[in-house]
This record gives structure tokens, C-alpha cells and sequence, in this order.
């Protein structure tokens, strides 16, 4: 098991660097697993990602927030908060990087220290579920 300080998963795509930041930041709605993973459940119509944020919004036009950005990078880097469902001070940086026409991305959740490991368990499965996800739609 890793130890509790990051989560780190990483999946490989078959599409160039900006093909798949693009699909990552822009389409991200199309291809999270809103049912299971958000705050609102049945009730979130999108996830989206901006230069300041990273929320859901509801289909009554209700938005929930998950982080706030703190580096915006295209198409190679992204680093945000996340404040869903832990105690704060977690932070998530997705990196994109060329592997000949492929990209691998590389996803880094940070801050666990204060959590626990309950949480962090639940996490490190729920990362591999999402990123799972993310492959098969930019496939």
C-alpha cells in the first residue's frame, strides 16, 4: 500500500497531448462518472473545469464547487484544490505528457496527511474509477 501522503495514478491515451487536455478541461461532463462520483448525485447535469475553478452544476442551475485552481498550464499541467468530502488542505495535480502520438496522464492527490485512512483508501479506488473512465472516452 502507498503510503498516506499521495495518491498517484496514472493512465496512457490514445491521443496527442492537446487532444487530451482538451477532453480532460472541456469535456470533462461527458466522461465523469457523475451518478457515482459528485456532490449532488442524480441531480448534477455537468462537471466543469475553468482557468479558476473546477465545480458541478445541477440541473436546477445549482453549482457546487470541488477546488479552486491553482495552476492552469495548457496543455501540460493543472493544479487544484479539492474540497469534496475531506478535511481540506488536499490539493490535485494532473499532468499531461507526450509519449510519441500517445499522452500519459499523471494524477497526484496530495494532503492526506490530516485524513484518514478510510478516506484515502476510498479515494485511491475512486482515481482509478475516474481515470478508467477518462481512457475510455478519449480513446
Amino acid at each position: 500500500m502507498q503510503a498516506l501522503d499521495a495518491i498517484r495514478k496514472s493512465v496512457v491515451v490514445a491521443a496527442p497531448v492537446e487532444r487530451t487536455w482538451e477532453i480532460f478541461t472541456e469535456r470533462m461532463g461527458a466522461w465523469w462518472p457523475l451518478a457515482r462520483h459528485s456532490i449532488g448525485g442524480e441531480r448534477t447535469e455537468t462537471a466543469v473545469v475553468t482557468p479558476e475553478r473546477i465545480f458541478e452544476r445541477w440541473q436546477d442551475g445549482t453549482e457546487r464547487l470541488w477546488g479552486r485552481m491553482l495552476t492552469w498550464d495548457p496543455p501540460h499541467r493543472l493544479v487544484f484544490t479539492w474540497e469534496v468530502g475531506v478535511n481540506g488542505g488536499n490539493e490535485v495535480e494532473v499532468r499531461f505528457l507526450a509519449e510519441g502520438d500517445a499522452t500519459r496522464v499523471e494524477l497526484e492527490h496530495r494532503g492526506w496527511e490530516s485524513g484518514t485512512p478510510e478516506g484515502w483508501r476510498s479515494y485511491d479506488s475512486g482515481w482509478g474509477f475516474v481515470l478508467g473512465r477518462f481512457k475510455g472516452a478519449a480513446a
